[in-house]
């Protein structure tokens, strides 16, 4: 599904929303979902007219393995290059677990990993501070892990991972409690977010926040009181 100009959500990927930028015939994947994606994202290119060589970067938000899930396949089956913060790559390589959440959720997440088939695999580039790459500037977001990113072009869009995500109508929500390694990181966060101009958000989870969405994620915030 194309939802403005040369950025697509990719359909049908199971777990975290999967997006493809388009720019020229250079590509970026941004997050990959859970394993077993691979074959759609690529199909999916296809579907554009373009070849799974055509992906230049998988931009991993952060290393929760519904964002990391296929990224070892789609790196074989199209030679891109992975990207991931330094605090996360640990994760995302197999060195270290991926994080730990308590009560229900972390057991049922601490499940998903025992049946999934998550294959580890090393980044190719290990981001340690704010930077750009791809035409976005990398801003480090963390709280929901340690290493988590964001992905802004000024005045346009960002994508948020899961530092924010939003219901079925794109209306702004905040993220889990529950889920966040840090929740005064997340916060923190959330507030460097809503300080960036962007009409549009891309979150790792829900639909597009459109329209001004800078202006509602202020909005959220200030219910915070």
């Amino acid at each position: 599904m194309e939802i403005i100009t040369g950025i697509h959500k990719i359909d049908g990927v199971r777990g975290a929303n999967c997006y493809l930028v388009v720019s020229g015939t250079e590509l970026v994947l941004i997050d990959t979902g859970m394993p077993g994606n691979s074959n759609k994202i690529i199909n999916y290119v296809k579907g554009l007219g373009k070849n799974a060589a055509d992906i230049k970067y998988v931009i991993l938000t952060h290393a929760d393995i519904d964002h990391i899930g296929s990224a070892a396949e789609v790196k074989k089956l199209t030679g891109a290059q992975l990207v991931i913060h330094a605090n996360d790559a640990p994760m995302l390589a197999g060195k270290s677990r991926m994080k730990i959440i308590k009560g229900p959720i972390g057991l049922l997440m601490k499940m998903m990993l025992t049946f999934m088939r998550f294959r580890p695999v090393e980044a190719d580039i290990i981001i340690k501070e704010d930077t750009e790459i791809a035409g976005f500037k990398v801003v480090h977001t963390p709280g929901h892990t340690g290493g988590s990113i964001s992905l802004y072009q000024p005045g346009k869009l960002i994508f948020v991972g899961d530092a924010l995500k939003s219901d079925s109508k794109g209306n702004p929500k905040f993220p889990s409690r529950l889920l966040s390694a840090d929740i005064v990181k997340t916060t923190v966060s959330l507030m460097a977010i809503a300080e960036l101009a962007f009409d549009l958000l891309l979150p790792g989870h829900g639909a597009p926040v459109k329209d001004n969405a800078s202006a509602r994620v202020k909005n959220l915030l200030k219910t915070l009181g």
